[in-house]
């Protein structure tokens, strides 16, 4: 008995050793291709990649679908939205008008919109609007935001005057919190100085990059080859999402793009074609939390050769879209990843090409635990869902690390609220709590659920908790003010 085993054993080694040949062998673009299509057929992407090693291309690649309804394939040529991709134009319209000496980073938002308040623009400068720590309240945080505000078409005015003369969340320039209306502050700022709209002056530093295929998607352009936003449901597939209006998003989000024209601005990101470069290095100049003027910043030692990288990186999430650029500056490595569905988990996407790109070991991607739980509930109900959640909570918690594993099954929920199935949801984000009670995500999760359910006392209870566990949630707060009638 123990001969056989070890004949097995060796026998698996000896497999194992000749497929680590087969895989050692492939070239890096091979890697990525099996990669993306293991990805693609879990369904688990629906987009474009773009991979480039010192500065040249060496992956370009649709895979599924532009428009389901039509059955168009995506492509290298397919336009995405951005979302908060968006932002790092943003700060470099900015950078541009510091260069010219229209304004300065150190100036104040009083001294270029006079129509905001003014105790609270005196106090915020444009260095503190383009690094987060500017203390104005983040408007998709708003309980109402998707009722109330997401689908509204707004002017430039209109838009700052739903957050201007909120209280701001900390002193400026104390702390770091990502706002995406800070963002728009800074677009309203460009409006102002330049005496054009956004989407003009974004023209105006795109069109000598030859980045023809980038714009402002306004909710009147029509903009060709561009790909419609999808939403995983449980229960249903891929469907539509609700209707959000990009004017909402003025200088977060709003921007579309292709594989090319980004990786256009990928290269000139290298340049003196932009700005002068002492405004380039204070762009990737991480500040608090690592953030820097539209990126996101930070090093890495590659285990291989010990040298010490730099990674500049913004990713963007809105209905239906989900997108991520990697930059490695040191050797020009560059990561683009675009869908137009939100299923995608784009960091995990980025780390194995990372680890293709600088010869790490990696894994191929496997069926997701909601997937699984998600399959079972559709199939046989959630008694039988719930016993696959027990099941998956012993067997792949420890590979998955809490925090994910909750990520997971709250995304699952989520999906069932979006998809109007409010039972189901519950159930799910019930064993969420059930199963880790400890978590301020999971009481928020199901305080929600409870609210759009229309159960107020359940909602209230549920959201107090988070709060209990998480005391610093502003949202939560604005919440729980909101069930009271406060």
């Amino acid at each position: 008995m123990d001969f056989l085993g070890t004949d097995r054993s060796l026998l698996l080694s000896i497999f194992s050793f000749f497929i680590f040949i087969a895989v050692s062998g492939q070239s890096k673009k091979d890697k990525i291709d099996e990669l993306m299509k293991a990805y693609h057929e879990l369904d688990q992407f629906n987009g474009a990649v773009l991979v480039a090693q010192n500065g040249e291309i060496i992956f370009k690649e649709g895979f599924g679908l532009a428009n389901m309804e039509w059955e168009v394939p995506n492509s290298s040529e397919t336009k995405f939205l951005l979302a908060s991709v968006s932002k790092q134009f943003t700060a470099m319209l900015i950078l541009k008008l510091v260069n010219e000496g229209s304004i300065k980073l150190e100036g104040r938002i009083s001294d270029y919109l006079d129509y905001y308040p003014k105790p609270v623009g005196r106090e915020i400068s444009v260095h503190q609007l383009l690094n987060h720590t500017s203390g104005i309240p983040d408007i998709t945080n708003f309980p109402d935001f998707d009722s109330a505000y997401a689908h509204k078409q707004f002017t430039t005015k209109e838009l700052l005057g739903t957050f201007q003369s909120l209280e701001l969340d900390f002193r400026p320039g104390s702390k770091f919190g990502y706002s995406n209306t800070g963002y728009s502050v800074l677009a309203a700022i460009i409006e102002k100085v330049t005496g054009t709209s956004y989407a003009m002056a974004l023209k105006t530093l795109l069109g000598p990059l030859g980045m023809k295929d980038t714009g402002y998607a306004s909710s009147k352009t029509v903009v060709k080859d561009y790909a419609s936003g999808y939403r995983w449901a449980p229960l249903d597939g891929y469907i539509n999402p609700i209707y959000f209006d990009n004017s909402i998003s003025l200088g977060s989000g709003g921007i579309y793009s292709t594989l090319d024209d980004l990786y256009k601005w990928d290269q000139a990101l290298y340049t003196d074609e932009l700005v002068a470069d002492s405004l380039m290095r204070k762009m990737r100049t991480p500040y608090k939390n690592e953030y820097g003027y539209g990126f996101w910043i930070w090093e890495w030692e590659n285990p291989n050769t010990k040298e010490l990288l730099t990674f500049m990186e913004h990713g963007g999430s809105n209905v239906g879209f989900n997108t991520l650029i990697f930059r490695s500056i040191d050797d020009k490595n560059l990561i683009i990843l675009l869908t137009n569905t939100n299923e995608a988990k784009l960091g995990f996407i980025r780390n194995r090409i990372r680890s293709i790109l600088y010869d790490r070991p990696y894994d191929l991607p496997e069926l997701e635990v909601k997937n699984m739980v998600a399959d079972v509930l559709r199939q046989k109900g959630i008694d039988a869902a719930r016993e696959k959640f027990l099941e998956l909570k012993e067997t792949k918690l420890d590979e998955y690390g809490e925090r994910e594993f909750i990520y997971e099954f709250s995304k699952l929920g989520y999906g069932l609220v979006l998809s109007d199935h409010m039972e189901e949801a519950i159930e799910i984000y019930k064993l969420n709590v059930e199963a880790f009670p400890n978590s301020a995500k999971v009481f928020d999760d199901l305080g929600e659920a409870y609210m759009l359910n229309g159960n107020k006392e359940l909602a209230i209870e549920h959201y107090g908790k988070s709060l209990e566990l998480d005391k610093g949630n502003k949202r939560v707060k604005r919440m729980l003010e909101k069930l009271r009638g406060n």
